[in-house]
Protein backbone atom coordinates (compact mmCIF):
# COMPACT_ATOMS: atom_id res chain seq x y z
CA UNK A 1 0.00 0.00 0.00
CA UNK A 2 1.42 3.31 -0.86
CA UNK A 3 1.04 6.59 0.92
CA UNK A 4 0.07 9.76 -0.77
CA UNK A 5 1.29 13.56 -0.53
CA UNK A 6 -0.79 17.05 -1.10
CA UNK A 7 -1.71 21.31 -1.66
CA UNK A 8 -3.27 25.46 -1.69
CA UNK A 9 -4.79 29.30 -1.43
CA UNK A 10 -8.91 33.19 -0.15
CA UNK A 11 -11.58 36.61 0.88
CA UNK A 12 -12.88 41.29 0.18
CA UNK A 13 -16.10 43.63 -0.44
CA UNK A 14 -16.20 46.65 -2.70
CA UNK A 15 -17.44 47.52 -6.11
CA UNK A 16 -15.40 49.39 -8.67
CA UNK A 17 -17.42 51.80 -10.77
CA UNK A 18 -17.30 54.19 -13.77
CA UNK A 19 -15.58 52.93 -16.90
CA UNK A 20 -12.27 54.65 -17.68
CA UNK A 21 -11.85 57.18 -20.47
CA UNK A 22 -11.01 55.82 -23.93
CA UNK A 23 -7.39 54.91 -24.61
CA UNK A 24 -5.32 57.76 -25.98
CA UNK A 25 -4.94 57.73 -29.73
CA UNK A 26 -1.18 58.29 -29.35
CA UNK A 27 -0.83 55.19 -27.21
CA UNK A 28 0.02 57.22 -24.10
CA UNK A 29 -0.02 55.73 -20.61
CA UNK A 30 -3.28 54.58 -19.06
CA UNK A 31 -4.51 56.95 -16.41
CA UNK A 32 -5.81 55.71 -13.03
CA UNK A 33 -9.56 55.32 -13.01
CA UNK A 34 -11.50 57.84 -10.93
CA UNK A 35 -13.18 55.22 -8.76
CA UNK A 36 -16.21 56.21 -6.76
CA UNK A 37 -16.51 54.65 -3.29
CA UNK A 38 -19.24 52.24 -4.38
CA UNK A 39 -19.59 49.21 -2.13
CA UNK A 40 -21.96 46.45 -1.19
CA UNK A 41 -22.33 44.00 1.65
CA UNK A 42 -23.32 40.37 2.11
CA UNK A 43 -24.33 39.62 5.67
CA UNK A 44 -23.12 41.42 8.78
CA UNK A 45 -19.43 41.53 7.93
CA UNK A 46 -17.67 44.89 7.32
CA UNK A 47 -17.08 46.03 3.77
CA UNK A 48 -14.11 47.69 2.13
CA UNK A 49 -14.54 51.04 0.43
CA UNK A 50 -11.98 51.69 -2.28
CA UNK A 51 -10.55 55.19 -2.25
CA UNK A 52 -10.24 57.29 -5.38
CA UNK A 53 -6.46 57.16 -5.16
CA UNK A 54 -4.78 54.18 -6.76
CA UNK A 55 -2.03 52.25 -4.93
CA UNK A 56 -3.70 52.84 -1.57
CA UNK A 57 -2.89 50.51 1.35
CA UNK A 58 -5.94 49.33 3.31
CA UNK A 59 -5.31 48.06 6.84
CA UNK A 60 -8.22 45.78 7.73
CA UNK A 61 -9.70 44.63 11.02
CA UNK A 62 -10.64 40.94 11.33
CA UNK A 63 -13.64 40.11 9.18
CA UNK A 64 -14.70 39.50 5.60
CA UNK A 65 -14.63 41.91 2.69
CA UNK A 66 -15.17 41.71 -1.05
CA UNK A 67 -14.13 43.48 -4.22
CA UNK A 68 -15.10 42.99 -7.85
CA UNK A 69 -14.06 43.97 -11.34
CA UNK A 70 -15.57 47.22 -12.64
CA UNK A 71 -19.14 46.82 -13.94
CA UNK A 72 -19.37 43.25 -12.57
CA UNK A 73 -21.33 41.10 -13.42
CA UNK A 74 -21.34 42.91 -16.76
CA UNK A 75 -18.24 43.15 -18.91
CA UNK A 76 -15.36 45.18 -17.52
CA UNK A 77 -14.07 48.16 -19.54
CA UNK A 78 -10.92 48.33 -21.62
CA UNK A 79 -7.88 50.43 -20.66
CA UNK A 80 -8.36 49.99 -16.94
CA UNK A 81 -5.52 49.93 -14.42
CA UNK A 82 -5.95 50.06 -10.66
CA UNK A 83 -3.70 48.94 -7.78
CA UNK A 84 -4.16 48.65 -4.03
CA UNK A 85 -2.72 46.73 -1.08
CA UNK A 86 -4.52 44.85 1.69
CA UNK A 87 -3.06 43.88 5.07
CA UNK A 88 -4.34 42.86 8.48
CA UNK A 89 -4.29 45.21 11.45
CA UNK A 90 -2.17 42.79 13.51
CA UNK A 91 0.17 41.31 10.87
CA UNK A 92 -2.18 38.34 10.45
CA UNK A 93 -2.63 36.55 7.14
CA UNK A 94 -5.14 37.92 4.66
CA UNK A 95 -6.67 35.38 2.29
CA UNK A 96 -8.41 35.92 -1.03
CA UNK A 97 -10.53 33.71 -3.26
CA UNK A 98 -12.23 34.79 -6.48
CA UNK A 99 -15.34 33.04 -7.78
CA UNK A 100 -16.71 33.57 -10.40
CA UNK A 101 -13.67 34.52 -12.47
CA UNK A 102 -13.54 35.26 -16.21
CA UNK A 103 -10.95 37.46 -17.94
CA UNK A 104 -9.44 37.50 -21.42
CA UNK A 105 -7.27 34.41 -21.76
CA UNK A 106 -3.57 34.44 -22.65
CA UNK A 107 -0.80 31.90 -21.96
CA UNK A 108 1.16 34.41 -19.87
CA UNK A 109 -1.76 36.76 -19.00
CA UNK A 110 -0.26 39.54 -21.10
CA UNK A 111 -3.59 41.21 -21.94
CA UNK A 112 -6.16 41.43 -19.12
CA UNK A 113 -5.36 40.14 -15.66
CA UNK A 114 -5.82 40.26 -11.93
CA UNK A 115 -2.41 40.33 -10.27
CA UNK A 116 -1.93 39.30 -6.63
CA UNK A 117 1.55 39.67 -5.20
CA UNK A 118 2.96 39.91 -8.71
CA UNK A 119 1.33 36.67 -9.90
CA UNK A 120 -1.11 37.17 -12.78
CA UNK A 121 -4.46 35.41 -13.17
CA UNK A 122 -6.52 35.42 -16.38
CA UNK A 123 -8.89 33.26 -18.39
CA UNK A 124 -10.75 31.03 -15.93
CA UNK A 125 -7.72 30.35 -13.70
CA UNK A 126 -8.92 32.07 -10.55
CA UNK A 127 -6.88 32.55 -7.37
CA UNK A 128 -8.17 30.06 -4.81
CA UNK A 129 -7.38 30.44 -1.12
CA UNK A 130 -4.27 32.53 -1.67
CA UNK A 131 -2.96 33.87 1.63
CA UNK A 132 -0.22 36.22 2.74
CA UNK A 133 0.42 38.88 5.35
CA UNK A 134 0.07 41.48 2.58
CA UNK A 135 -1.85 41.26 -0.70
CA UNK A 136 -0.66 43.60 -3.47
CA UNK A 137 -3.52 43.68 -5.98
CA UNK A 138 -3.62 45.09 -9.50
CA UNK A 139 -6.54 45.00 -11.95
CA UNK A 140 -5.41 45.58 -15.54
CA UNK A 141 -7.17 45.48 -18.91
CA UNK A 142 -5.81 46.41 -22.33
CA UNK A 143 -7.40 48.15 -25.32
CA UNK A 144 -9.51 45.29 -26.71
CA UNK A 145 -11.65 42.30 -25.66
CA UNK A 146 -13.56 42.14 -22.38
CA UNK A 147 -15.21 39.55 -20.16
CA UNK A 148 -17.47 39.47 -17.11
CA UNK A 149 -14.57 39.73 -14.66
CA UNK A 150 -14.62 38.50 -11.09
CA UNK A 151 -15.96 38.66 -7.57
CA UNK A 152 -13.38 38.19 -4.83
CA UNK A 153 -13.81 37.62 -1.10
CA UNK A 154 -11.10 38.56 1.39
CA UNK A 155 -10.89 37.19 4.92
CA UNK A 156 -8.83 38.70 7.72
CA UNK A 157 -8.60 36.29 10.65
CA UNK A 158 -8.61 37.28 14.30
CA UNK A 159 -5.58 35.15 15.10
CA UNK A 160 -7.10 34.02 18.40
CA UNK A 161 -10.07 32.17 19.81
CA UNK A 162 -11.71 28.98 18.61
CA UNK A 163 -12.40 29.36 14.91
CA UNK A 164 -12.24 26.59 12.37
CA UNK A 165 -11.22 26.80 8.73
CA UNK A 166 -9.38 30.12 8.83
CA UNK A 167 -5.83 31.39 8.11
CA UNK A 168 -4.80 29.50 5.03
CA UNK A 169 -1.57 32.24 3.71
CA UNK A 170 5.37 19.45 -2.70
CA UNK A 171 2.70 17.64 -3.44
CA UNK A 172 3.45 17.08 -7.14
CA UNK A 173 3.33 20.34 -9.06
CA UNK A 174 2.62 22.18 -5.83
CA UNK A 175 4.30 25.01 -3.99
CA UNK A 176 5.84 25.75 -0.62
CA UNK A 177 3.33 26.69 2.06
CA UNK A 178 3.79 29.72 4.30
CA UNK A 179 3.84 29.53 8.08
CA UNK A 180 0.23 29.25 9.28
CA UNK A 181 -1.18 28.81 5.78
CA UNK A 182 -2.59 25.38 6.65
CA UNK A 183 -2.87 25.47 10.44
CA UNK A 184 -4.89 22.23 10.55
CA UNK A 185 -2.12 20.21 8.86
CA UNK A 186 -0.77 17.34 10.94
CA UNK A 187 2.19 15.07 10.28
CA UNK A 188 2.38 11.50 11.60
CA UNK A 189 5.89 10.48 12.66
CA UNK A 190 7.48 7.48 14.30
CA UNK A 191 7.92 8.26 18.00
CA UNK A 192 10.95 10.47 18.57
CA UNK A 193 11.58 11.21 14.87
CA UNK A 194 10.75 14.16 12.59
CA UNK A 195 10.11 12.62 9.15
CA UNK A 196 6.35 12.38 8.59
CA UNK A 197 5.08 9.39 6.62
CA UNK A 198 1.39 10.29 6.63
CA UNK A 199 -0.66 13.44 7.11
CA UNK A 200 -3.76 14.37 9.04
CA UNK A 201 -6.08 17.23 9.96
CA UNK A 202 -6.83 18.92 13.28
CA UNK A 203 -10.63 18.83 13.66
CA UNK A 204 -11.02 19.97 17.29
CA UNK A 205 -8.95 20.53 20.43
CA UNK A 206 -8.11 16.85 21.00
CA UNK A 207 -8.42 14.83 17.78
CA UNK A 208 -6.68 14.50 14.42
CA UNK A 209 -8.45 12.83 11.47
CA UNK A 210 -6.23 10.72 9.21
CA UNK A 211 -6.48 7.59 7.02
CA UNK A 212 -7.00 4.14 8.50
CA UNK A 213 -4.40 2.65 6.16
CA UNK A 214 -1.87 4.90 7.92
CA UNK A 215 -2.67 3.53 11.37
CA UNK A 216 -3.73 -0.10 10.88
CA UNK A 217 -1.55 -2.55 12.83
CA UNK A 218 0.11 0.33 14.70
CA UNK A 219 -0.10 0.93 18.44
CA UNK A 220 -0.47 4.44 19.91
CA UNK A 221 2.99 4.29 21.49
CA UNK A 222 4.61 3.88 18.07
CA UNK A 223 3.49 7.20 16.62
CA UNK A 224 3.41 10.89 17.47
CA UNK A 225 1.72 13.85 15.78
CA UNK A 226 3.51 17.01 14.71
CA UNK A 227 1.44 20.22 14.46
CA UNK A 228 2.61 23.58 13.14
CA UNK A 229 5.45 21.78 11.33
CA UNK A 230 6.45 23.76 8.24
CA UNK A 231 9.98 22.49 7.53
CA UNK A 232 10.84 18.88 8.25
CA UNK A 233 13.77 18.50 10.64
CA UNK A 234 13.65 22.16 11.66
CA UNK A 235 12.23 23.51 14.90
CA UNK A 236 9.60 25.88 13.52
CA UNK A 237 8.15 28.65 15.67
CA UNK A 238 5.00 27.35 17.36
CA UNK A 239 5.62 23.72 16.40
CA UNK A 240 4.14 21.17 18.82
CA UNK A 241 4.67 17.41 19.24
CA UNK A 242 1.91 15.20 20.67
CA UNK A 243 1.83 11.59 21.76
CA UNK A 244 -1.20 9.52 20.80
CA UNK A 245 -3.48 8.20 23.52
CA UNK A 246 -5.87 6.23 21.32
CA UNK A 247 -6.27 5.16 17.68
CA UNK A 248 -9.86 4.73 16.47
CA UNK A 249 -10.11 3.18 13.00
CA UNK A 250 -13.44 3.28 11.22
CA UNK A 251 -15.22 -0.04 11.91
CA UNK A 252 -16.11 -0.55 8.22
CA UNK A 253 -12.52 -0.18 7.00
CA UNK A 254 -10.66 -3.22 5.67
CA UNK A 255 -8.61 -1.70 2.84
CA UNK A 256 -8.39 1.71 1.16
CA UNK A 257 -9.34 0.66 -2.37
CA UNK A 258 -11.55 -2.25 -1.31
CA UNK A 259 -13.94 -1.39 1.48
CA UNK A 260 -13.39 2.35 1.53
CA UNK A 261 -14.12 4.08 4.85
CA UNK A 262 -10.43 4.97 5.02
CA UNK A 263 -10.68 7.04 8.20
CA UNK A 264 -8.90 7.00 11.54
CA UNK A 265 -9.14 9.28 14.57
CA UNK A 266 -6.09 9.96 16.72
CA UNK A 267 -6.86 11.07 20.26
CA UNK A 268 -3.92 13.15 21.42
CA UNK A 269 -2.41 12.91 24.88
CA UNK A 270 -3.44 16.47 25.77
CA UNK A 271 -5.56 19.35 24.50
CA UNK A 272 -4.23 21.45 21.64
CA UNK A 273 -3.41 25.07 22.35
CA UNK A 274 -4.52 26.93 19.23
CA UNK A 275 -2.31 29.64 17.77
CA UNK A 276 -1.62 31.48 14.50
CA UNK A 277 0.02 28.30 13.17
CA UNK A 278 -2.20 25.61 14.74
CA UNK A 279 -6.01 25.64 14.50
CA UNK A 280 -8.76 23.27 13.34
CA UNK A 281 -10.37 22.93 9.95
CA UNK A 282 -14.17 23.02 9.68
CA UNK A 283 -16.01 19.80 8.91
CA UNK A 284 -18.13 19.68 5.74
CA UNK A 285 -21.89 20.00 5.39
CA UNK A 286 -23.78 16.71 5.39
CA UNK A 287 -25.33 15.79 2.05
CA UNK A 288 -23.01 17.95 -0.06
CA UNK A 289 -21.07 16.16 -2.82
CA UNK A 290 -18.71 19.09 -3.53
CA UNK A 291 -18.53 17.87 -7.14
CA UNK A 292 -16.86 20.35 -9.51
CA UNK A 293 -15.51 22.61 -6.76
CA UNK A 294 -11.85 23.55 -6.59
CA UNK A 295 -10.11 22.11 -3.56
CA UNK A 296 -6.65 22.26 -2.02
CA UNK A 297 -4.52 19.36 -0.79
CA UNK A 298 -1.48 19.79 1.44
CA UNK A 299 1.22 17.50 2.74
CA UNK A 300 4.84 16.47 3.15
CA UNK A 301 4.84 13.60 0.63
CA UNK A 302 6.99 12.88 -2.40
CA UNK A 303 7.20 15.58 -5.05
CA UNK A 304 7.06 12.99 -7.81
CA UNK A 305 6.67 9.20 -8.21
CA UNK A 306 10.45 8.71 -8.30
CA UNK A 307 11.39 11.83 -6.32
CA UNK A 308 12.13 12.25 -2.60
CA UNK A 309 9.71 13.53 0.00
CA UNK A 310 9.35 17.26 0.43
CA UNK A 311 11.28 18.95 3.23
CA UNK A 312 8.80 21.85 3.27
CA UNK A 313 5.00 21.59 3.56
CA UNK A 314 3.50 21.64 0.06
CA UNK A 315 0.07 22.53 -1.30
CA UNK A 316 -1.71 22.04 -4.64
CA UNK A 317 -5.04 23.03 -6.13
CA UNK A 318 -7.19 20.14 -7.39
CA UNK A 319 -10.60 19.94 -9.13
CA UNK A 320 -13.17 17.63 -7.51
CA UNK A 321 -14.80 15.12 -9.87
CA UNK A 322 -18.36 13.85 -9.85
CA UNK A 323 -18.71 10.24 -8.71
CA UNK A 324 -19.90 9.04 -12.12
CA UNK A 325 -17.04 10.69 -13.99
CA UNK A 326 -14.51 9.30 -11.53
CA UNK A 327 -15.91 5.78 -11.84
CA UNK A 328 -15.26 6.04 -15.55
CA UNK A 329 -11.57 6.66 -14.87
CA UNK A 330 -11.36 3.98 -12.17
CA UNK A 331 -13.30 1.45 -14.24
CA UNK A 332 -11.68 -1.58 -12.58
CA UNK A 333 -12.14 -0.31 -9.01
CA UNK A 334 -15.74 0.00 -7.83
CA UNK A 335 -16.02 3.30 -6.00
CA UNK A 336 -17.85 3.36 -2.70
CA UNK A 337 -20.01 6.14 -1.29
CA UNK A 338 -17.20 6.88 1.16
CA UNK A 339 -14.82 7.81 -1.68
CA UNK A 340 -14.28 11.16 -3.40
CA UNK A 341 -12.08 11.94 -6.41
CA UNK A 342 -9.95 14.99 -7.14
CA UNK A 343 -7.07 15.92 -9.44
CA UNK A 344 -6.58 14.22 -12.79
CA UNK A 345 -5.43 17.23 -14.80
CA UNK A 346 -5.35 16.51 -18.56
CA UNK A 347 -1.70 17.51 -18.67
CA UNK A 348 -0.84 15.65 -15.46
CA UNK A 349 1.88 17.08 -13.23
CA UNK A 350 -0.23 18.02 -10.19
CA UNK A 351 -1.50 15.65 -7.52
CA UNK A 352 -0.97 14.14 -4.12
CA UNK A 353 1.71 11.45 -3.87
CA UNK A 354 3.22 8.83 -1.57
CA UNK A 355 3.58 10.21 1.94
CA UNK A 356 0.51 12.45 1.70
CA UNK A 357 -1.93 9.74 2.81
CA UNK A 358 -4.30 10.82 5.55
CA UNK A 359 -3.77 14.49 4.73
CA UNK A 360 -6.46 17.09 4.09
CA UNK A 361 -8.42 18.05 1.00
CA UNK A 362 -10.20 21.32 1.77
CA UNK A 363 -12.43 23.75 -0.07
CA UNK A 364 -13.54 27.27 0.76
CA UNK A 365 -17.21 27.74 1.65
CA UNK A 366 -18.48 31.14 2.82
CA UNK A 367 -15.04 32.23 3.91
CA UNK A 368 -14.14 29.08 5.87
CA UNK A 369 -12.16 26.04 4.78
CA UNK A 370 -14.01 22.75 5.12
CA UNK A 371 -12.41 19.32 5.15
CA UNK A 372 -14.06 17.36 2.34
CA UNK A 373 -11.46 14.63 1.78
CA UNK A 374 -8.75 12.50 3.39
CA UNK A 375 -5.96 11.34 1.04
CA UNK A 376 -6.52 7.61 0.45
CA UNK A 377 -5.14 5.99 -2.74
CA UNK A 378 -4.25 6.64 -6.37
CA UNK A 379 -1.82 5.90 -9.18
CA UNK A 380 1.59 7.34 -8.38
CA UNK A 381 1.76 10.17 -9.13
CA UNK A 382 0.10 12.99 -11.12
CA UNK A 383 -0.98 10.73 -13.99
CA UNK A 384 -2.83 12.68 -16.69
CA UNK A 385 -6.63 12.33 -16.61
CA UNK A 386 -6.47 10.03 -13.58
CA UNK A 387 -7.80 11.48 -10.32
CA UNK A 388 -6.68 10.38 -6.89
CA UNK A 389 -9.18 8.99 -4.40
CA UNK A 390 -9.89 10.54 -1.00
CA UNK A 391 -12.08 9.46 1.89
CA UNK A 392 -15.35 11.40 1.59
CA UNK A 393 -15.64 13.12 4.98
CA UNK A 394 -19.38 13.83 4.71
CA UNK A 395 -19.96 10.07 4.93
CA UNK A 396 -18.08 9.86 8.24
CA UNK A 397 -19.66 12.80 10.09
CA UNK A 398 -21.83 10.77 12.46
CA UNK A 399 -18.91 8.45 13.28
CA UNK A 400 -16.66 11.45 13.94
CA UNK A 401 -19.25 13.10 16.16
CA UNK A 402 -19.88 10.01 18.26
CA UNK A 403 -16.18 9.31 18.77
CA UNK A 404 -15.06 12.86 19.56
CA UNK A 405 -17.86 13.86 21.93
CA UNK A 406 -15.31 14.55 24.69
CA UNK A 407 -13.61 17.30 22.65
CA UNK A 408 -14.46 20.96 22.12
CA UNK A 409 -15.29 21.65 18.50
CA UNK A 410 -14.98 25.12 17.00
CA UNK A 411 -18.03 26.33 15.09
CA UNK A 412 -17.78 27.83 11.57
Amino acid sequence: MFRLAVVTCVVLATGLAKPPPPAKADGGPIQPLDVEPVAFQEGPEPILFLEKETRTTHTLAPGQYSFQSPNYPNQYPNNFDYSFTLKGDNSQDVTVTCDPFSMESHSSCAYDYLSINERKYCGSSAPIALAASELRIRIHTDYAVAATGFYCVVTVATGSGCQCGVRPTRVVGGADAAAGQFPWQAGLVTTGTTRSWCGGSVINNRYVLTAAHCTENISPSQIQVMLGDLKIGTSDAGEQRFSVQQIINHPRYTSASGSGWDFSLLKLDREITFSNTISPVCLPTAGQTYANVTAIASGYGQVGASDPQATHLQHVQLPVWSQSRCQGAWSNTPLKSSMLCAGGYPEGGRSVCMGDSGGPLVTLVSGRFRLIGVVSFGRPCAVANWPDVFGRVTEALSWIASNTADANTCTP
